[in-house]
């Protein structure tokens, strides 16, 4: 057994995937479906009956997309899945701890609440852009952490972690804990960090997910993307039959060549709008500071957080606070719409001023 399947917890090391029989070319009357389809099926066929235990079609596709095997990605209900799987995988309730950088995204704790794992707060560094404090998160560590989540570009910061201070947790974390690279607005960056990380680092999870570049929020599509051995754990807790066709089929047209050019065309669009409005909002008499974004989205730190988003309100445009987090008491968090929306908005603001 190696150090990394040493980490998870015991009832799934010696448990096992659900497994049920997948004879396409047989007559399926063994797992109790109805044998017609609805009249509204818009896959006919399909709707009646379970669909397979994992969407390995789509497992090739997304691997394919991002550079991986098929065997090293695990499709999961958004990205938010993969972290609650990982929880489940590899922590103990009320024993295990996982280490977080907040703020950041807030999934990582709501899970932990949820699965009684022990949440080690290690804040990022709002003084230094929010940077990660490499000898706070080694001091921080202890026997009993599994997880070290990274989100790079973060959110809600949006800025990227310095290459050379993940590189260097990640080794710190070798023998120890697994390190999840939370990457759902890489795309924004130019980045695709998944395979060159799980070559070089056995134990380096990367989470990726159709909900942001892919315009896919509502399919509910994300993908862990890990060493085979990573993801034979992972599949051991997975619910099975979770994935629907109706999302498989949408994510597999979103993975087309027509729709990958569009999809890179409007990523292209974000990017030109977030360069575009950073000095605009920068102008606003409400706000002190723009911190620098790589994802779709720009935070303000404004004088007046609660008078700045009801201002926004009123004129129909809703932004997200996050008061509760370190750092980001009066900040506000705008994501990046059409230019339309955009100009919009700082029309809003500047009639609020």
């Amino acid at each position: 057994m190696s150090w990394i399947t040493s980490l998870a917890r015991e009832s799934v090391r010696n448990g096992r995937a659900y497994k049920a029989p997948t004879t396409p070319n047989l007559a399926r009357l063994h797992a109790n479906e109805l044998p017609w389809p609805q009249d509204y099926d818009p896959a006919p066929g399909q709707l009646n009956f379970y669909p397979l235990l994992h969407p390995e079609a789509l497992a090739e596709k997304m691997a394919a997309h991002y550079g991986v095997k098929a065997e090293e990605i695990a499709i999961t209900r958004g990205s938010s899945e993969g972290i609650d799987c990982l929880y489940r995988s590899f922590c103990e309730a009320n024993r295990d701890a996982v280490l977080f950088c907040p703020p950041s995204f807030e999934m990582y704790r709501w899970y932990g609440r949820v699965q009684g794992v022990r949440m080690i707060e290690v804040p990022l560094r709002a003084e230094a852009g929010f940077a990660l404090d490499a000898p706070a998160l080694k001091a921080a560590w202890s026997d009993n952490v599994k997880l070290l989540a990274l989100c790079s570009p973060n959110n809600p910061t949006g800025n990227l972690m310095d290459p050379g201070h993940l590189l260097e947790l990640v080794e710190f974390a070798r023998g120890r804990s697994l390190v999840v690279l939370d990457a759902a607005y890489a795309e924004f960056a130019g980045q695709n960090p998944a395979a060159d990380w799980i070559a070089e680092h056995p134990h380096v999870v990367v989470l990726r997910t159709a909900s942001k570049a892919l315009g896919l929020a509502a399919v509910r599509c994300g993908a862990v993307i890990a060493r085979a051995e990573i993801i034979g754990l992972i599949r051991r807790v997975q619910s099975p039959y979770s994935f629907s066709p109706l999302c498989e089929h949408a994510v597999l047209n979103a993975l087309g060549p027509e729709s990958l050019e569009k999809t890179k065309k409007r990523i292209a669009a974000i990017i030109r709008e977030r360069e575009r409005l950073g000095p605009l909002f920068a102008q606003l008499p409400q706000v002190e500071t723009v911190h620098p974004s790589q994802a779709n989205f720009l935070l303000l730190k404004v004088t007046n957080a609660d008078g700045f988003t009801a201002a926004a309100c009123e004129g129909g445009y809703l932004l997200r606070r996050i008061p509760d987090e370190p750092g980001l008491e009066s900040c506000v968090r705008v994501t990046l719409g059409t230019p339309e929306q955009n100009d919009g908005l700082l029309e809003t603001l500047r009639a609020a001023a």
